[in-house]
């Protein structure tokens, strides 16, 4: 008898994305430079109301450089893998983002310093104290979701909702990627 995963239902995973994404407080980010070598980091972020994401950087570290420069990101938010029911299925959301970054004096600055201050607490307020740092909007597209197998989500384009269950070649997030590659010999 063959043990298939359960297909979550949109209405479950929307609700898991909102769980999820309140108990992550920071992202995993990856730029390139202009001669496409990759780095990555993490930072604390925040998300306003319109689902854009914050990062506060120096303008000393690649990543700073990086998203200048080519105004492009990814995020990476990732379930912790001590808490992870199979580590080859950790819970993951992950976008590409178009990159801008604040400059010294931005109208913005207080409305997301505060963002911060309110969901990192005291540690926050370092935001205010750093000069040379500065902060970058993340405006998410191509949200992924995974739950878990055969649990991959594509999200909307306001990357709020779920809006369809990922499949390849009509399988829930299955198969191989080799298949959904072949071609008619």
């Amino acid at each position: 008898m063959e043990n298939k995963p359960k297909i979550m239902k949109k209405e479950e995973a929307q609700e898991e994305l909102n769980i999820f994404l309140n108990n992550i407080k920071t992202v995993i980010l990856s730029t390139v430079n202009q001669e496409g070598e990759p780095f990555a980091s993490y930072s604390p972020y925040v998300q306003d109301e319109e689902s854009n994401f914050y990062v506060f950087v120096s303008t000393a570290v690649q990543h700073s450089h990086n998203m200048y420069n080519t105004k492009k990101a990814h995020l990476l938010f990732i379930e912790d893998e001590s808490v992870t029911n199979h580590i080859y299925a950790r819970k993951r959301l992950y976008f590409k983002a178009h990159a801008e970054k604040f400059e010294a004096n931005d109208e913005r600055f207080e409305k997301i310093a505060q963002l911060f201050e309110q969901r990192h607490g005291e540690q926050a307020s370092l935001v205010r104290v750093m000069p040379d740092s500065r902060f970058y909007k993340l405006t998410p597209s191509d949200g992924n979701l995974v739950l878990g197998f055969g649990a991959a989500f594509k999200l909307d384009t306001s990357n709020k909702k779920i809006e369809k269950l990922q499949t390849m070649n009509g399988k829930a997030h299955g198969g191989t990627h080799e298949e959904g590659l072949k071609k008619d010999a």
